[in-house]
């Protein structure tokens, strides 16, 4: 009786922690996941990097296009497993 209450307390533990409270929004860019981590005649130094928009967590989606010519932009690729 001790083991199947362990057990059942065990799944709906981890039932619960599957389940999502509430639909995240999901930060960073939407295309681009089948290119190769390798491809790098894409971009080439000195030419004008291709334009993407990314989503931003409380405020609207941003451009790269929106700072040409007015900022200079660093582009930082963090590539992490959470």
């Amino acid at each position: 009786m001790i083991r199947s209450s362990k057990f059942l307390i065990s799944l709906v533990s981890f039932m619960v922690g599957c389940v999502s409270e509430n639909d995240e929004m999901v930060l960073g860019p939407v295309d681009g996941f089948d290119l190769s981590g390798l491809d790098l005649e894409r971009v080439q130094a000195g030419h004008l990097a291709p334009d993407f928009t990314l989503s931003a967590l409380n405020q609207p989606p941003i451009t790269l296009s929106e700072f040409r010519g007015s900022k200079n932009v660093v582009l930082v690729f963090y590539r992490g497993k959470w």
